[in-house]
């Protein structure tokens, strides 16, 4: 998306221009020498699959980036990030009202407070940041359509304590344009992006702590949530709720969501989740496998394996990684994982055409490596929805990566979709690798009055599919009538199968 970057954030989508920022990478990589991935070597090429959160996860601060007269080519189009801040009054809008925590065996949700400590943007180190980007708070303006900016904040939940303390930080992040050009944002979600996290956090740092904090990792894994820990945050929505689009992607295991007019609930388990890296032995080799790609999706910048470039990395929510994996054909490797609680909507959101729910979205989510940024592909001739997702075969020590799926739709788009009431529906959902084998997983359908969730989980990678359909038990099976005959007499036999009666035989039809 032309312009939309955040100076402080590693970029979702970049290359790497320098061997050392490669070497860096591959020294903390599993799996290709005595454990470890070696840089590349001199005309080698390395291609990277989330070496960092997804997209622009994780930024703690709202900017602009104002409309300008200047001649400057590397300045990005007009836009903003507002991070939205807490609530701390009824009356305060596009804010985060409440985050909260229980155990899987618990029923009832424990609301975090807000931390003693908590980020300040006034102490925020510019030196390295470009005048254009002007960082501060602001208070949210309806008739302009764009949202508080504020900081991430952090929150204290004592019941469900991580390894390194109590609290987490909470982050919503909503970037839109400022200009009318389609080019630069999605169309169909009002030119703008929502992502939202929560993340364990450390206030027990240096003497910047008061505003930098500390993101905990530990085995090359970020985050380190507590075990079976659901979260759950509450987002004043507002006037932002016609502007997420009709399709979402995360990192939450068995999610649950309500969205209404002002607000937005999503909950469930953090996902822990792949990294992965494949080398290219050669120049020759990088561009004969992915220069097709490249060029299909980034037709403005030949040239991807052309020196001095030592690497490439693509993030899961990115539209080139699927197709990526798909010309490596096998030969990515994983060297790491992430573990995070994630949500954004899609950058190539579509909608399943007429059956779209313009007041509700779709959400996929996966501890898969990658994903497809786009809606599943409903096929009426199955009654099927089909997504793809992908990952490495196995991880770093030799075992099986297993996999787990959920898909939550509206009630009102599944309802089009299938053409009955699905509020009593049973689900059939099949998963199929690329060579076409049937992967063995177990599947269920929850429900809520609005929503509808499909999860699928032990299946194995590297590149499934997943089709979902649902079974109507309300309906009445079609019924049948045939005639039985016992010598002269004669009986009719009506059901789904009928079947004559013992002794009986049926009637065949008088021939002319």
């Amino acid at each position: 998306m032309k312009g939309f970057k955040s100076p402080s954030t590693f970029i979702a989508l970049f290359v790497i221009a320098i061997f050392s920022a490669t070497q860096a990478v591959a020294a903390d990589s599993g799996n290709e020498q005595s454990g470890v991935i070696l840089p590349p070597e001199k005309n080698q090429f390395q291609i990277f699959f989330n070496q960092n959160a997804d997209g622009n996860f994780g930024e703690r601060y709202s900017y602009k980036v104002m409309p300008t007269t200047e001649n400057d080519p590397t300045r990005p189009l007009p836009h903003y990030q507002a991070i939205l801040p807490a609530c701390l009054k009824p009356a305060d809008v596009t804010c985060i009202e409440s985050i909260e925590s229980k155990l899987i065996t618990e029923n009832v949700w424990t609301k975090g407070v807000l931390s003693t400590n908590q980020l300040d943007v006034s102490k925020l180190n510019r030196n390295f940041v470009q005048s254009y980007y002007e960082y501060g708070n602001w208070k949210a303006d309806k008739l302009s359509g764009i949202p508080a900016g504020g900081v991430a904040s952090s929150w204290d939940l004592p019941n469900t304590p991580h390894k390194d303390g109590v609290s987490y930080l909470a982050i919503v992040q909503f970037q839109s344009s400022f200009i009318s050009d389609q080019s630069v944002f999605n169309p169909e979600v009002g030119f703008s992006e929502l992502n939202g996290m929560i993340q364990p956090w450390s206030w027990a740092c240096n003497a910047y702590c008061d505003f930098v904090g500390r993101v905990l990792k530990k085995n090359n894994v970020t985050g380190i949530f507590p075990t079976n820990t659901e979260f759950r945050i509450t987002i004043r929505t507002n006037f932002l709720g016609t502007k997420f689009g009709s399709w979402m992607v995360g990192r939450l295991e068995k999610p649950t969501i309500k969205f209404d007019s002002e607000k937005l609930y999503i909950s469930g388990l953090p996902v822990t989740y792949p990294m992965g890296v494949s080398t290219l032995k050669s120049r020759e080799e990088c561009a004969k496998r992915i220069d097709l790609v490249m060029n299909k999706y980034y037709p403005r910048a030949p040239g991807t394996c052309n020196p001095p470039t030592s690497g490439f990395s693509t993030n899961s929510n990115d539209d080139v990684a699927l197709a990526l994996f798909d010309a490596l054909d096998g030969d990515v490797v994983q060297n790491g994982q992430q573990e995070l609680w994630t949500f954004s909507n899609a950058r190539a959101s579509k909608s399943i055409g007429a059956c779209s729910d313009e007041k509700n979205f779709s959400l996929a989510t996966s501890n898969s490596m990658l994903y497809s940024v786009n809606p599943p592909i409903w096929d009426k001739r199955s009654n099927t929805l089909s997504y793809r997702i992908a990952s490495t075969h196995v991880d770093t020590e030799g075992n099986l990566n297993r996999g787990n799926y959920s898909l939550a739709i509206s009630k009102k788009m599944a309802d089009c979709l299938w053409n009955f009431d699905t509020k009593k529906a049973s689900a059939e959902i099949s998963i199929t690798n690329s060579e076409g084998t049937q992967n063995i997983a177990v599947s269920a359908m929850r429900s809520s009055q609005d929503w509808i969730y499909f999860d699928a989980s032990g299946f194995t990678f590297s590149a499934p599919e997943i089709k979902v359909k649902l079974i109507n038990r309300a309906a009445k099976p079609l019924i049948k009538s045939i005639t039985c005959v016992k010598g002269a007499i004669s009986k009719k036999v009506s059901a789904a199968k009928p079947v004559c009666p013992t002794g009986y035989k049926v009637k065949k039809p008088t021939s002319r």
